[in-house]
């Protein structure tokens, strides 16, 4: 049997967000530029907003505040998140957003942009500004949908924070102690930005994006040393570029929001000014892009205390959307449970919540690699012919695979009421089988391998690192297995240059 599920601090965050308290503190109209005296009016408040109390708690965070579990799990993530975008690097929208780099950036710089040759890269290759790094890294990063997810926020952190905080960390002479802190810090402004947004916003718009923006801000402004105001107007600035719909293309979102986030904290330091109030306004976030009822206590709740938003990040062990990994541990369990082959199963049937059905039901006939990762057909026709679905799983040979096809028709969604009460705190999938002699099995799956209550240890990291190496084609693997060892004492780094994405 899989695990059950600890909901932990955020067990109720969705159900208990009803109502927007009124929060005391000057009103300050839409405009495109404020100021001076009217930020620092707002910052210096005796009721400052939750938006400031978030940016202020950001911009002053220190490694030394940070609990050892919580540094060891961020080096868990950016190892996590470094074989992502390794495994990127050949796609066709990483390659063109590539191109536009290598056209429109600048050719020198401290920031390493990505590379589609050799692991180890000449002096001076692939450099250019922190901006353009962390585009491309940015794209890059959420090709093989393998980057980690925050479940209450529905937002994958790693895809745009790290991009941004390794670019900026390169170019200011950053060592492993800032990087750390500075991604701890964009983490939970990410997170704590999507709980606010909550699921009526996911519906329409890629949270990743339009929260993630913020995630990349607030560690590039920690690394550039703003204070709290500036900080606060960083995040400003970055609210108003939030985007991401999801009629998409996922790599741009990543992109955008990672060049979006060192923009808005460059910009800043060079005197660019945001509104003070860009998430609860009343022309802010909230009031155009949540449809329903946000959750501002998710904003400041336990903020500057030990339960950092990093704990509660989930690794994905299979290459699908995050969707499919409920019902694909159940079906798994239950072919394992039962000695079940592909050919003994006559139907699948997934009991899931409603944003399941919302982004799965988009791909119901796969035509594409990519868009084979987002059909709970296939995933599971993958899961019960392979017995597993990593990165080398997903092919076009699969795709064409009329065994594979045959079974996807035999799977199907269902909403499931209590399922869908539980989301997006949890994440849970019943399975319903029916075998070929006529059994009906079950499984119910509260916790997916890669959530906080089933982290992936490190060796698991590491072998699903490699399989994303072998995936990208990288022939310098004793270089990967160097780079292990370096991101294990990234505390102690001094120098972030070498750290590449080949």
């Amino acid at each position: 049997m899989l695990k059950t599920s600890a909901s932990g601090r955020l067990a109720v965050v969705a159900r208990r967000c009803h109502a927007v308290t009124t929060v005391s503190r000057p009103h300050y109209p839409p405009a495109a530029f404020f100021s001076v005296s009217a930020t620092r009016r707002s910052a210096s408040s005796s009721s400052p907003s939750r938006t400031q109390q978030l940016a202020s708690w950001a911009a002053t965070l220190r490694y030394e505040d940070l609990p050892p579990a919580v540094i060891e799990k961020t080096k868990d993530f950016f190892l996590d998140w470094y074989a992502c975008a390794i495994g990127g690097r050949h796609h066709p929208a990483v390659k063109a957003i590539d191109a536009f780099a290598r056209e429109q950036g600048p050719a020198v710089g401290d920031a390493v942009r990505n590379s589609s040759e050799l692991l180890h890269l000449p002096p001076g290759a692939n450099r250019t500004s922190a901006a353009f790094a962390a585009l491309v890294n940015g794209a890059a990063s959420h090709v093989v949908e393998q980057d980690d997810l925050h479940n209450s926020s529905m937002v994958h952190p790693a895809t745009v924070v790290f991009p941004a905080a390794l670019a900026v960390a390169q170019a200011t002479g950053a060592d492993g102690k800032d990087l750390i802190t500075a991604c701890v810090a964009g983490y939970d402004v990410a997170c704590r930005i999507g709980e606010f947004l909550g699921p009526s916003h996911y519906a329409k718009f890629h949270t990743t994006a339009t929260a993630g923006v913020f995630g990349a801000t607030a560690a590039a402004a920690h690394l550039l040393q703003l204070d709290a105001t500036q900080t606060l107007s960083a995040i400003g600035t970055a609210g108003t570029q939030a985007a991401g719909l999801w009629q998409f293309l996922k790599q741009v979102h990543t992109a955008t929001a990672s060049f979006d986030g060192v923009f808005s904290a460059y910009a800043t330091r060079a005197g660019l000014l945001g509104t003070a109030d860009v998430l609860e306004g009343s022309s802010g976030m909230a009031a155009a892009m949540v449809p329903c009822t946000p959750c501002p206590d998710a904003l400041v709740r336990n903020l500057g205390g030990a339960d950092y938003s990093i704990l509660h990040s989930s690794f994905k062990w299979h290459a699908s959307c995050r969707h499919t990994h409920g019902s694909a541990d159940g079906l798994l369990q239950i072919m394992r449970d039962h000695s079940l082959a592909a050919d003994d199963i006559a139907s699948v049937t997934c009991h899931v919540y409603k944003a399941a059905i919302d982004v799965l039901g988009r791909t119901a006939v796969p035509e594409t690699v990519h868009q084979s990762k987002f059909s709970m057909g296939f995933v599971l026709a993958v899961v019960a012919t392979y017995g597993r679905a990593t990165v080398l799983d997903f092919t076009e040979a699969t795709l064409a695979n009329p065994a594979l096809q045959d079974f996807q028709r035999r799977v199907e969604m269902v909403l499931d009421d209590e399922i869908e009460a539980a989301f997006p705190v949890d994440w849970q999938a019943r399975v319903v089988v029916k075998t070929t002699d006529g059994r009906t099995l079950k499984q119910f799956v509260a916790t997916a391998k890669g959530d906080p209550a089933m982290h992936l240890t490190r060796a698991e990291l590491e072998e699903k690192a490699r399989r994303i190496a072998e995936y990208a084609e990288i022939r310098d693997m004793a270089a990967l297995e160097a780079t292990f060892r370096r991101v294990w004492k990234l505390e102690e780094v001094k120098d972030l240059a070498g750290f590449s994405i080949v």
